[in-house]
């Protein structure tokens, strides 16, 4: 089979118009249109955040199978003007598709009409979308603690094995391509 240079350069353009990763752009290909939309970047998720829960209830809703032990109402505390109520957000997940920082991802949410998503919205996604941590790593940038070294952290769902889990990464790292970062409509 011959591939014409110009037939690789538009099937390059569309998985970068359409936000995919080459796997699932094979997948696509043979046929195995396996991709959860709600993965995709350019669909709106719609989260409802119950603040009536504390953030260890929170936790305990989304069934994660770890947890680091500094994620905590103490150091992630709950917003005070939101006690006693259920939030609806809009969110998406960011997929760049490069290797990227915390303050470049945030920028980009940003000029997309986007705010990095908090704890709170973190916690209920992974309550709602159990699964989805399986497929890649998902961050919330923006609730962020800096620990007793000064260094910062924020949440991400990801797994180990088999095991889901619900972690603190470094704020200040260069995020690997396969990342994703939640963020909710401003």
């Amino acid at each position: 089979m011959n591939i014409e240079t110009s037939e690789l350069q538009q099937l390059l353009e569309v998985i970068e118009e359409k936000n995919l990763s080459i796997p699932e752009a094979i997948d696509l290909i043979k046929g195995n249109n396996t991709i959860d939309k709600q993965t995709k970047s350019t669909e709106e998720i719609s989260l409802t955040v119950d603040y009536n829960q504390t953030v260890e209830q929170m936790i305990a809703a989304g069934k994660y199978d770890w947890k680091n032990s500094d994620i905590t109402e103490k150091h992630f505390p709950l917003p005070a003007e939101l006690s006693g109520q259920k939030t609806a957000v809009s969110s998406k997940l960011f997929h760049f598709n490069r290797d990227i920082s915390s303050e470049d991802a945030i920028a980009e949410m940003d000029k997309a009409g986007y705010r990095p998503a908090t704890l709170s919205e973190l916690l209920a996604l992974g309550t709602k979308h159990p699964e989805l941590q399986r497929q890649f790593p998902i961050v919330a940038l923006g609730s962020v603690w800096r620990g007793a070294g000064g260094d910062r952290y924020v949440p991400a769902l990801r797994v180990d094995g088999s095991r889901r889990g619900l972690r603190l990464s470094w704020f200040g790292l260069s995020w690997r391509a396969d990342y994703r970062f939640l963020g909710v409509r401003k």
